[in-house]
């Protein structure tokens, strides 16, 4: 009965919290009666293809969703729900991107002003996608291209069970991914983001820059990662796979870099030699609890995510057996 959750876990999304209970406990009686009747008359219980077979005759989750919804219809009500649908991710996105740009501009200290020459206006930007969202769907309807929107299959639809994360957050982190390469690449800078003395400097040590590549890798498997929960979160062992191997890669490359020692260089050049040198091992201390510290969080988030996984089967094997 896996399926069947996670289709009524997919409509309650869709529906009020305090609709959601009443509903879902409707519809789980009036799949289990069709359940039942299909397995009548073949004489033995269903199969999985079978199963979604009769979860797609029974219709998308944000179809059933829209039948108890009073909202008054800014388009046909065919693709209201999918506008809907398309609209709050937009929203999540955009809010998600905005966060991370104006918290990394009030890290660099800039002024309103140079945001908003930097960065065009949330206002406008929602307004542009709203629109360019609605002109899409009304077209969609208009000239009867609607029938992409009813393919679907409900083993891809999340997981009943179990923390996913928001588009938002998903968002949040592609963006500071993104914002990332453009500085490790030298394509954007960030001036006085950590604050430090006039007399102080700290770069990076060669051993970032041998590593340059390799850095460039795991910050592109990381957006790959959030943009395959993004758009698939039902392909939970794909999902699971691709947060694996971008976690080991991680934590191979730093397990590395950790053994050069020394990363980062100090200059102070109205200050002594000696008391520069001094304060070196201090900051490369500093870093190497860092480093470590990231790495068994990484070989933790691997640690989750093969649990995850096995959650995933025993919830599998107990809904054969069930069925």
């Amino acid at each position: 009965m896996d399926l069947i959750e996670r289709y009524l876990a997919a409509v309650g999304r869709n529906l009020s919290s305090k609709q959601a209970p009443d509903i879902k406990a409707e519809l789980r009686d009036l799949l289990l009666s069709r359940v039942e009747e299909r397995e009548a008359e073949r004489g033995r219980p269903l199969d999985r293809a079978e199963m979604e077979a009769l979860l797609i005759d029974f219709g998308h989750p944000l179809e059933v969703a829209a039948r108890y919804s009073k909202v008054q219809y800014l388009i046909g009500p065919e693709v209201y729900p999918y506008w809907w649908a398309a609209v709050k991710v937009m929203l999540s996105i955009v809010a998600g991107i905005y966060l991370v740009l104006i918290a990394i501009a009030s890290l660099a200290q800039e002024t309103p002003a140079q945001f908003d020459r930097a960065v065009p206006s949330i206002w406008y930007v929602v307004v542009y996608l709203f629109g360019m969202i609605t002109l899409a769907f009304m077209g969609f309807e208009r000239f009867g291209k609607t029938a992409f929107l009813r393919r679907w299959r409900p083993s891809r639809l999340a997981p009943a069970t179990g923390k996913t994360r928001s588009r938002f957050e998903l968002a949040a982190e592609m963006t500071m991914d993104v914002i990332f390469l453009l500085w490790w690449l030298g394509l954007i800078r960030f001036r006085d983001m950590f604050p430090m003395p006039d007399f102080l400097t700290v770069d990076l040590a060669p051993v970032w820059m041998a590593w340059k590549w390799p850095i460039v890798g795991y910050a592109l498997l990381e957006i790959v990662a959030d943009l395959a929960a993004m758009v698939q979160p039902g392909q939970v062992r794909i999902n699971v796979a691709v947060s694996i191997a971008r976690y080991a890669w991680g934590a191979v490359v730093l397990s590395q870099i950790i053994q050069a020692g020394h990363w980062l260089i100090v200059r102070a050049p109205s200050l002594s030699a000696q008391v520069v040198a001094s304060m070196q091992p201090n900051f490369d201390l500093g870093m190497r609890i860092g480093i470590g510290v990231t790495i068994a969080a990484m070989l933790f988030r691997i640690g989750q995510e093969l649990w995850r996984l096995r959650q995933l089967r025993l919830a599998e094997l107990s809904g054969y057996r069930a069925a």
